[in-house]
């Protein structure tokens, strides 16, 4: 099972989360949130994470940053519109019933991550909003699919148990205020998906 903090936005946390077990870490790029970090942080905390060998995510919002710094991502998560001539492997985000019917009917099926994070909110990601994620279960049987939306240390084996996903993709559900990791809920929420 995968588990992927983001909204990370420091190298001490960065380090901290891979070292309480997560497997991948995302930076979020886009000013208007809490968890926003520039391209002067996130090459402090991509030189922290090289050590441990962990994965890195780049979450956008309509526009990447400079070409150079995308390069050195694992990972690119986006909404919005973003341009298309990167090189790094996508995480397709599936955030409407019609893209979630529409790829789970096709006969086409990709090896590319998706995130699943089918909550309600205004706002790109899962808006910190729990769902039925027990309607995500055909969909990760059918992708490697990152659960995304509300999930906390206290219900995380209930979301494991209802959609059987390829892993988990958390970040408000562990911090103690927007953008700020309790790394005692980080390493709850680690304990109770390696049960």
């Amino acid at each position: 099972m995968l588990i992927k903090i983001c909204g990370v936005t420091t190298p001490e946390t960065a380090t901290a989360c891979l070292e309480a077990g997560a497997d991948m870490i995302g930076l979020v790029y886009y000013p208007p949130s809490p968890r926003h970090v520039g391209v002067a942080s996130m090459r402090e905390i991509l030189d922290a994470l090289r050590p441990h060998n962990g994965r890195s995510v780049l979450v956008v919002v309509d526009q990447l940053p400079e070409s150079e710094m995308v390069s050195q991502f694992t990972l690119l998560q986006s909404y919005g519109t973003v341009r298309h001539d990167v090189s790094i492997s996508p995480m397709r985000v599936v955030k409407d019933i019609e893209t979630f019917t529409r790829l789970l009917e096709s006969p086409i099926r990709t090896e590319d991550y998706h995130v699943l994070e089918m909550s309600e909110g205004k706002l790109p990601g899962g808006n910190g909003a729990a769902w039925d994620w027990e309607r995500a279960r055909p969909f990760c049987e059918r992708y490697p699919t990152l659960i995304a939306g509300g999930i906390t240390p206290e219900n995380v084996a209930d979301v494991i148990r209802l959609a059987n996903p390829y892993g988990i993709d958390v970040s408000s559900g562990v911090e103690s205020a927007p953008g700020i990791k309790d790394m005692g809920k980080v390493k709850r929420l680690i304990e109770n998906v390696r049960l």
